[in-house]
């Protein structure tokens, strides 16, 4: 029996690493520092209507996230935007998500927090916002994520990870062209347990 799961859990990272769902460099190396462009490096202060407008969107980020609201989720990128699931102990191993699939993909992966009636809760911190351009922005921030089942248990950590977005204005709303979630901690996956 181990066998066959050692098999199948061998075919199944065969097929998702062939498949464009996994794409390599994506992510920020344990030796990276992306942050730093962030003050005295190419990028500029947003102005404060920015600033609130970035913050709004990551906050409407962590609310579909924690709501499970999928199909919300990606209204929040562009057509062509791009999510990224990062694993520090193997840059090579991304999972990466095109924005048409995020609702699909997410309501596969947190199927075992529905069936638990359990709930995720992000906490966003250290945002650092710099502007690229007229309407592209770059933002390196850390998030910590808790788990409960509701009316059980209290929250417990489940993760910490350091997230990099690049979001541009899309008429008039901002809207993530890429989002990157880096864990600090080798092996957790893109879904809640």
């Amino acid at each position: 029996m181990k066998a066959c799961t050692f098999y199948g859990a061998v075919a199944l990272l065969s097929l998702l690493a062939a498949s464009p769902a996994f794409a390599a460099n994506e992510c920020p190396g344990a030796s990276q520092m992306p942050w730093r462009d962030y003050r005295g490096g190419s990028l500029v202060a947003p102005t404060p209507e920015e600033r609130r407008d970035v913050i709004d969107l990551l906050t409407q980020y962590a609310w579909t996230m924690d709501n499970r609201d999928f199909n919300g989720l990606a209204a929040l990128f562009v057509d062509k935007g791009q999510y990224f699931h990062c694993d520090p102990g193997n840059v090579n191993a991304v999972l990466a998500v095109s924005a048409g699939s995020l609702a699909n993909q997410f309501q596969t992966m947190f199927a075992n927090l529905a069936a638990t009636n359990s709930s995720a809760t992000r906490v966003l911190s250290s945002i650092l916002i710099g502007k690229r351009d007229g309407s592209t922005f770059e933002v390196a921030m850390t998030v910590q994520v808790t788990i409960e089942t509701i009316g059980v248990s209290a929250a417990q950590l489940d993760y910490t990870a350091r997230l990099y977005a690049t979001i541009t204005k899309d008429g008039d709303l901002m809207k993530f062209v890429i989002l990157k979630v880096a864990p600090s901690q080798s092996g957790i996956q893109a879904s809640a347990r």
